[in-house]
């Protein structure tokens, strides 16, 4: 039964470092990627982007071949798509106008992703995380409300938090480089043959 409990133990930080390593590392990777010049600015055109329709919907409106819609009705219908997303582009929240900000939640994904996959490092990359999602948090998500699917709300940020809160709590597990290494200190610090000092007369 303790083997069990110890088992379960052991699976249930690799599982949480895996989870939010992986998520971590893909979006961290696409916000540096040279198009969003290597992190500096992927917040800066994710929002311009929200001043436009989703990739392919005007070509898409395009190529509608509809009986009884006219090629100048196609073009309206166009506009009005057009209109309807300039006037509802929101505003870069003012965090996010510096480039440093960009950057250093660009890399911090990336590099925390890295960490937590590893088992290196696990509490503090999960420290830095968790700072990032409060800050995703305050900055964006809350003020649209709790749903994420219904408008953007903080619910994904909020399981983030609590995967990166349960991996300070837990540490890396055994599982782990940061278990690896603390294991190599414990056996660099037994010197063989070293007598023992308590008990040594003066």
């Amino acid at each position: 039964m303790r083997n069990d409990v110890s088992a379960w133990g052991a699976l249930a930080p690799l599982v949480l470092r895996l989870a939010l390593g992986a998520i971590l590392l893909y979006h961290g990777v696409v916000k540096v990627l040279p198009s969003n010049d290597w992190g500096t600015s992927w917040a800066a055109k994710a929002w311009q982007s929200k001043g436009k329709p989703p990739s392919g919907v005007l070509e898409k409106i395009s190529e509608v071949e509809v009986t009884g819609v006219s090629k100048g009705q196609l073009g309206s219908i166009r506009e009005q798509v057009n209109k309807m997303y300039n006037e509802e582009a929101p505003p870069l929240p003012d965090p996010l106008t510096f480039a440093a900000a960009q950057m250093a939640v660009a890399w911090g994904e990336v590099l925390g992703g890295i960490a937590l996959l590893l088992g290196a490092l696990t509490r503090i990359a999960a420290v830095g995380v968790l700072i990032i999602q409060l800050g995703a948090i305050f900055t964006v998500t809350y003020e649209r409300g709790f749903s994420f699917a219904s408008g953007g709300g903080y619910e994904y940020n909020l399981a983030l938090v609590a995967i990166c809160l349960a991996l300070v709590v837990l540490g890396a597990g055994p599982l782990s480089f940061d278990h690896w290494f603390a294991q190599r200190r414990k056996e660099s610090a037994v010197v063989p043959g070293a007598a023992p000092l308590a008990g040594v007369a003066s």
